[in-house]
């Protein structure tokens, strides 16, 4: 935690360096995760886990997803097949060194079998590691170019070993590096040449020369032969594991998309179906007539069901994002948006015919799982409010039974969607059946069962808020004004709290890079004192329900926790007497533990006039500190003259130090950042709401130390001696130059990033010290000149100084 607080000064440089960082965290929004807002899940289709690599996402080229799975498969079909080659029960370590790493030495058991029992296979590894090398590598950042007359001279090399060995396993090799190499150099006449010569006459070809017909593709392509190109990258896509990311990638990267001409190299019914099926996981179409076509020609097909849940995925945003936006999607911008509304009202007949497909499917023998079929039908229905068809579709889901897991729990998922789409009055039924979902979703590490587990959090808690309200309006969080009698709509106060707070990144971790969470510190410090005791009077209720009892157990929060929170919103509405009881039920050792331990060691009833120097050593505990205030806002009232004045003096010095500004600030918030003024009105990006932001600023009292104010003020009017009453004084223009702080954080952010000049700066400053700030300034410079303590400001105080001289 800072222990300085900013001059007025920085808050330029604060607010530009606040802004220019939300910029880029805000811009350009959900596209630079790969995550979004979904709550159906790709897995629950019966995806191999290498293909989860083209589940959908916003990031068209976005890799990184490579299972393991991948990698393990990719390097041990080539490894095997060296192993099996050259026999020995040579173990894979060391042919992977020889191939990957060429280690060509006599001490490796590949090697020293090959030497044995293949001679000539040693000068074949050696080629292939030459052409490895000269073929370049880095990355886009750095790349190293290829060295194009070292591949030319190893091309002619591996076409004369072509024609003089015999063994098959060698001649398949060298030809695919004759094609690899010609396409490398940029010959790509030459490269397709080469594949006629070298790869068509084999016989019994194996996935090297799949490997070769990639790069056929490839070439094919850069001629201008796209139909071809499409076509032998599907086969390359169908049949060859090992190649199978590289050809999805070739189509994707340059946003090749089905072409019909494909189909007449396709000389059966498979060729036909793996041109649809990679052609249908390509982004930025429609893939339902590819998908139907793909059903017909190949129904078992794993890419099926994969092709169904990114059609629904692609298409959620435009169900989901009016209700959820998050990251970076602005309302008012969707709805002024032709393109966006145009795209909208498509996506929902699209949907529509995603749905009847999908129930055609479930009653198609030929596909293996109606419970996935049913499922998605019954979340697109979901997605379309048709909430009874819904249900009564993921009913058959369940009866249809599945033994993927995955489905399971989206079933499960959305029968916890519906529950909460459905509910208008909340009863013990749906609490039972609604904490269980709530404990079996929460904390996923799974971003979907995040956005749902969190959604579900936020209908029930805005339920829970109209039941204790009694209308839709009124919010809880400003407080509550219901009659104590109302016990029920108290507890429901309580449950609606604890939801929100549910939703939170600090109690769901969900360990999602872009999510729906709130913020739990947000949440404590919006809520009133009022709805804090109704929660805590739940969590002690004499006879709770179960769901009671597991709801608080899910929160994690203990009685500790509630009493501090509790006395720290006491605080902040400067209820001290009621603070000081419920920090009285807080252990004692939480007060010696951080963070109070390293934020609460300065005295709290002291201010010094010098902003640099620190108060003296706090000897009072927050228990006592909070009597001691309660002790002088009792008594205070009562006495007179100066020895009133000094009471309302320390009362003022402890409200202070309870802000922004003070020394206490812990006892009221969590945090605490110099930037936090800032940050907060950067965070609003509609000018309505950035209006109401500061207006919630300048009104709050943790920020403009009013009630700090007000006792200075006081002590000012029953101040007997001009010293105490000076002193006094100098502290309500302190609080004074804090309202002008929130109000020139104001004036940054109205400004923008622009870099102003510092003269300009300086002279607004003072303009409205002069004109709105500078009452108690003004009155210590001419009421109380003449004392000693006024003397001492000007020597001390650089901001009071800088006043007196520009007045």
């Amino acid at each position: 935690m800072p222990t300085s607080k900013p001059s007025l000064s920085r808050f330029r440089r604060i607010s530009l360096s606040i802004g220019i960082l939300l910029a880029f965290a805000c811009g350009p929004g959900l596209f630079d995760e790969n995550e979004f807002l979904s709550y159906f899940l790709p897995e629950s289709s019966n995806a191999q886990p290498q293909d989860r690599r083209y589940f959908f996402t916003p990031q068209l080229y976005n890799y990184d997803s490579e299972t393991e799975a991948d990698t393990i498969r990719q390097v041990d079909e080539n490894l095997n097949a060296w192993a099996a080659y050259a026999g020995g029960n040579v173990p894979a370590t060391a042919v992977a060194k020889a191939l990957y790493e060429g280690d060509e030495s006599a001490g490796n058991r590949f090697v020293a079998q090959l030497s044995r029992t293949h001679t000539p296979a040693l000068d074949y590894l050696k080629l292939a590691l030459q052409a490895d090398k000269a073929s370049g590598g880095g990355d886009i950042w750095n790349p190293d170019p290829a060295d194009t007359t070292q591949l030319t001279q190893l091309l002619n090399e591996a076409r004369t070993k072509y024609n003089t060995v015999d063994d098959p396993f060698l001649k398949e090799r060298y030809a695919y590096q004759a094609v690899k190499m010609a396409d490398q150099i940029g010959d790509h006449d030459q490269c397709l040449d080469l594949y006629a010569q070298l790869i068509t006459p084999i016989t019994k070809k194996t996935f090297i020369s799949d490997w070769a017909l990639c790069r056929h593709a490839g070439a094919a392509f850069s001629l201008g032969d796209t139909a071809r190109a499409i076509y032998e990258f599907a086969q390359v896509f169908d049949r060859c594991p090992s190649r199978r990311p590289q050809a999805e990638a070739s189509l994707r990267i340059y946003g090749i998309r089905f072409r019909a001409e494909a189909l007449k190299f396709a000389k059966n019914d498979q060729e036909k179906a793996a041109v649809y099926a990679l052609c249908a996981i390509q982004p930025k179409q429609d893939a339902l007539p590819l998908l139907k076509e793909l059903v017909a020609l190949a129904p078992e097909n794993p890419l099926v069901e994969l092709t169904m849940a990114r059609e629904i995925n692609r298409n959620e945003y435009f169900f989901l994002g009016e209700q959820n936006p998050i990251y970076g999607y602005d309302e008012t911008t969707k709805k002024d948006s032709i393109a966006f509304e145009d795209r909208r009202k498509m996506s929902i007949s699209y949907a529509d015919q995603l749905r009847a497909f999908a129930l055609d499917a479930a009653k198609n023998e030929k596909l293996n799982d109606p419970a996935y079929w049913y499922t998605a039908a019954a979340y697109l229905a979901y997605l379309d409010k048709d909430y009874d068809e819904a249900t009564t579709t993921l009913d058959k889901a369940e009866q249809a039974r599945t033994s993927n897991a995955d489905l399971k729990k989206q079933i499960a998922l959305q029968r916890m969607l519906l529950m909460a789409a459905q509910t208008e009055t909340i009863n013990s039924q749906i609490e039972n059946q609604l904490i269980g979902y709530l404990e079996q979703f929460g904390n996923a590490k799974n971003f979907r069962l995040n956005n749902a587990f969190v959604e579900v959090c936020q209908q029930f808690a805005r339920r829970y808020q109209q039941e204790a309200a009694g209308s839709k309006s009124d919010g809880w969080l400003s407080g509550c004004s219901r009659s104590r009698k109302e016990t029920g709509k108290e507890m429901t106060v309580a449950k609606a709290f604890l939801m929100t707070m549910l939703t939170s990144s600090q109690l769901n971790r969900s360990e999602a890079y872009v999510n729906v969470n709130s913020d739990q510190l947000v949440i404590e410090d919006s809520t009133s004192a009022a709805t804090m005791q109704q929660v805590l009077a739940f969590s002690q209720q004499p006879n709770p329900t179960d769901f009671d009892k597991r709801l608080l157990k899910l929160t994690g929060f203990d009685a500790d926790y509630l009493n501090t929170l509790l006395g720290r919103r006491l605080l902040a509405e400067h209820r001290y007497a009621e603070a000081a009881t419920a920090f009285g039920k807080v252990s004692p050792k939480a007060w010696s533990d951080e963070p109070f331990a390293s934020n609460f060691n300065q005295n709290p009833l002291d201010v010094p006039v010098n902003r640099q120097e620190a108060a003296g050593a706090n000897s009072y505990s927050p228990v006592q500190f909070t009597q001691r205030m309660a002790e002088l806002q009792q008594e205070t009232p009562k006495r007179t003259g100066d020895e009133a004045a000094k009471l309302y003096y320390e009362l003022g010095c402890g409200a202070y130090n309870l802000s922004w500004f003070g020394n206490s600030w812990i006892l009221v918030k969590r945090s605490w950042s110099s930037a936090e003024l800032v940050s907060s009105l950067y965070g609003q990006m509609k000018s309505t709401e950035r209006a109401q932001m500061e207006q919630q600023l300048i009104r709050n009292v943790y920020y403009s130390t009013q009630p700090a104010k007000a006792f200075f003020e006081q002590a000012m009017k029953a101040a007997q001696q001009p010293e105490l009453a000076a002193k006094a004084c100098f502290m309500a223009a302190r609080c004074e130059q804090n309202e002008l702080t929130v109000r020139l954080a104001i004036e940054e952010v109205k400004r923008g990033y622009a870099d102003f000049d510092e003269k300009e700066w300086s002279a607004l400053t003072r303009k409205l010290q002069r004109e709105q700030y500078g009452r108690y300034f003004s009155r210590l410079s001419m009421d109380y000149k003449q004392t000693k303590f006024q003397a001492e400001v000007l020597r001390e105080c650089a901001t009071y100084a800088d006043y007196v001289a520009h007045r």
